[in-house]
């Protein structure tokens, strides 16, 4: 059966990273961030700059004027693949392609991936911006997909990076992807993934990559820990969320839905802002 694999996750939660593994074989394809291209909210949404380097990419020429309610559906077909993987992360994306694959009969498996929130703080901390607007980040991502009530697994990036290898082969078992045993060596592909991050990007470009397994904090960080820790116990909205990831863990395998998909009062919400957003995008900047 055609499958669509959405992997959702807060920002720098390494989406970008377990798309490409996912998409590491002959009968998959990794998107990328490919809402963007359907909804641009930044200026250089407008232009595809494909991962392969190519003036004008042949794969994308075949599927990127497709209508968006279609575009999983006859992509499948034009790229002749079994699995699309896409790490959108946007909520309003995911909740549309979810109905899609229902109208369209093509199945999807929605992954949630999530750092430890330590880790999470830390990754938005380093670049600048403080640990309150990090934990809100953390906590209002989560919060949102829950209550979207989409069928989904929970994988623990920290999880992902320790024991790939195993992780990897459980998701297969998911989705019903093929397994071998380099499929974590996503850079030994030529992918065609768009957007997404541009650190991982350059790992493909160079041809090589090494997975981090351990965040090594600086002693400033390591300093206002406490302080986070006493954030995150007293934070109600985390708690549960802690709570529901950890009864979808990939352990249990794949939970269908239990209820109906659920658009939520700020799905509307968000689809006034994109449309304001198309016609006011901003610049952006890469930022390690």
């Amino acid at each position: 059966m055609k499958t669509l694999i959405n992997i959702f996750g807060a920002g720098r939660s390494g989406t970008t990273m377990l798309d490409l593994m996912l998409g590491h074989d002959e009968k998959s394809f990794s998107l990328g961030e490919v809402h963007a291209w359907f909804r641009p909210f930044r200026k250089h949404h407008f232009n595809i700059i494909c991962s392969c380097s190519a003036a004008s990419c042949p794969y994308w020429d075949k599927i990127k004027n497709l209508p968006e309610f279609e575009f999983h559906l006859k992509a499948f077909e034009l790229l002749n693949v079994d699995f699309l993987i896409d790490s959108s992360k946007n909520l309003n994306w995911g909740i549309d392609n979810n109905i899609w694959g229902i109208k369209n009969n093509f199945q999807v498996i929605n992954i949630v991936l999530y750092k430890n929130p330590i880790n999470y703080v830390y990754s938005i901390w380093k670049r600048g911006e403080n640990i309150d607007d990090a934990i809100y980040r953390y906590t209002i991502y989560y919060k949102y997909f829950l209550q979207t009530n989409l069928p989904y697994v929970a994988i623990e990036y920290e999880q992902l990076v320790n024991n790939t290898d195993t992780i990897l082969k459980e998701i297969c078992t998911i989705t019903g992807q093929k397994y071998f045993k380099n499929k974590k060596n996503f850079w030994e592909k030529e992918h065609h993934h768009i957007f997404g991050s541009m650190g991982t990007r350059k790992q493909i470009e160079k041809g090589s990559s090494s997975i981090r397994d351990k965040e090594v904090f600086p002693e400033e960080y390591q300093k206002i820990i406490p302080e986070i820790e006493t954030k995150l116990k007293n934070n109600k909205d985390f708690t549960w969320i802690k709570e529901e990831l950890l009864t979808h863990d990939i352990k249990y395998g794949f939970q269908e839905a239990t209820s109906v998909i659920h658009k939520p009062y700020w799905y509307y919400l968000r689809k006034v802002k994109a449309i304001y957003k198309k016609n006011f995008p901003n610049e952006w900047k890469y930022s390690q």
